[in-house]
């Protein structure tokens, strides 16, 4: 899926007309109505249902898929507030990224100033004891990639070791997708982790990768692993990415939507990271 970037600029694109878009899916309800409650069911179950089908679309990058997203969302949060609650809206995700740096004679500091981290600091980017490790036996790796900082500054060749990397910085990065509905609820959280090794202008190697949810509202089922990737080192830069599968639940309406959290990070043999990811 595109990047959080991407979503953002699309969505400056022109609006669909939410009027129009009720005014297919609403089915004639008069006031006191004894099959009113019927009809709201089958309105809420195909909003939902159109909803799932636009956000499944959003992948394709079109401006005309995510307006119409966006604008059954909306008309949601009209029709149905509690409901809307509850249901995931890409416009509310916040992404943050926590890293810290092992330097070569283990010290644990912060790389924007180099100053030793605390344990409060130290806690917010190790994975706690719940979070899932990379198995091997699951992982993909990709081919070696060739890009390099242009903002490294000039290094003297790195001695790569074979048998086990020796000497060099660990770089530890703790990335946080934040799912929110339309009203700002958390409905859930995605983790990734990682380490990796660089020196001389090479990612010599790969550490520990974990992933994990937090902080689920009642009507999250969070499946398994759907992608668990790494790319080839030593190389000039390296990328990690992982996806989980998570469900959507309403009371009394049942499942609605099933969305594909993921993560990815990219580092350079500089310590420099890039990350990309979403939540639907």
């Amino acid at each position: 899926m595109r990047s959080l970037d991407r979503s953002r600029r699309l969505l400056a694109g022109a609006a669909v007309s939410a009027t129009a878009l009720l005014v297919t899916l609403t089915p004639a309800v008069a006031a006191d109505n004894p099959a009113q409650d019927a009809a709201k069911k089958a309105q809420l179950h195909a909003l939902l249902a159109a909803i799932d089908v636009t956000g499944s679309a959003l992948d394709s990058g079109q401006e005309s898929a995510i307006n119409r997203h966006y604008a059954l969302l909306d008309i949601l949060r009209k029709e149905f507030p509690e409901v809307a609650r509850k249901v995931s809206d890409p416009r509310q995700l916040e992404v943050t990224a926590k890293e810290a740096v092992v330097t070569e004679d283990g010290e644990v500091v912060s790389p924007e100033t180099g100053k030793p981290l605390g344990k409060d600091e130290l806690a917010a980017i190790e994975p706690p004891a719940d979070a899932q490790a990379s198995e091997a036996s699951e992982e993909q790796e990709t081919s070696e990639e060739t890009d390099v900082d242009p903002n490294a500054p000039a290094e003297g060749d790195a001695a790569l070791a074979v048998a086990g990397v020796r000497g060099g910085k660990w770089k530890m990065t703790h990335i946080t997708y934040t799912h929110r509905s339309y009203f700002g609820n958390t409905i859930f959280k995605y983790h990734t982790y990682a380490r990796f090794n660089y020196k001389g202008g090479k990612v010599r190697a790969w550490g520990k990768r974990y992933d994990m949810t937090s902080n689920e509202d009642s009507g999250v089922d969070v499946g398994g692993r759907m992608l668990n990737r790494k790319s080839k080192v030593p190389a000039s830069s390296a990328t990690s990415i992982m996806k989980r599968k998570v469900t959507f639940k309403i009371p009394v309406y049942g499942e609605y939507a099933t969305v594909y959290p993921w993560a990815k990070v990219k580092v350079y043999g500089s310590g420099r990271t890039k990350i990309a990811g979403t939540g639907a």
